[in-house]
């Protein structure tokens, strides 16, 4: 009887540590795939911050260069001025350099650029995919971001829309109008936690 007790106690003690093992382990990885989850909006903030404070050298850590921009568009913002060196660009990608990001980092992310992405709501971002900024001013420009999040894709848009109020002659009157474009910023999330920017595009 004493043996018998013995080594239903045992079974017992053995059942309940392997409840608790399979517990922690369960609590674990809850937490590591909430963590994962979550990881690249702290990797976002972390770029949000390094443009805020202008620390050049933190922003080109989530860069890869050169930049492959589609339809050379980073180029045209860069170089709107500048007609001679749009003039040498064509239907080819022309990579993008880290020196030239250098001469026009002011141009790439700009202070609307800085003061919008601000405005990001993160837990929002994370739990919808999607946040819409506030409507800020610069002038008599209007603009907002409209930031969303693609699982399937792991791409990060940030979309920065203008709209500005111009006067034109319709042929017999001046008529107040908006003229409205967007630069398109796309980043992509490596491995669940890792940004880096990919390119960006204009509209409008």
């Amino acid at each position: 009887m004493f043996t018998f007790l013995s080594c239903g106690h045992d079974k017992i003690n053995s059942n309940k540590n392997n409840q608790n093992v399979t517990d922690t382990l369960a609590v674990k990885s809850h937490t590591e795939k909430n963590n994962s989850s979550t990881s690249w909006i702290n990797n976002f903030k972390d770029f949000r911050n390094a443009v805020y404070h202008g620390d050049k050298l933190k922003v080109k850590t989530f860069i890869d260069f050169p930049i492959y921009n589609d339809n050379n568009e980073i180029w045209y913002l860069t170089n709107g001025g500048n007609e001679k060196s749009l003039e040498m660009l064509n239907d080819i990608v022309k990579p993008f350099p880290e020196s030239e990001f250098d001469k026009y980092y002011n141009k790439i992310f700009t202070t609307t650029f800085i003061k919008s992405i601000l405005k990001i709501k993160t837990e929002i971002l994370v739990s919808k995919g999607y946040y819409e900024t506030i409507e800020l001013k610069d002038k008599e420009t209007a603009y907002k971001t409209y930031a969303s999040f693609d699982k399937k894709t792991n791409i990060l848009t940030l979309n920065l829309a203008y709209e500005t109020p111009i006067i034109v002659n319709d042929g017999e009157n001046d008529i107040v109008e908006n003229s409205e474009y967007n630069v398109i910023y796309y980043f992509e999330i490596k491995n669940n936690k890792e940004l880096k920017f990919k390119q960006l595009r204009i509209a409008g």
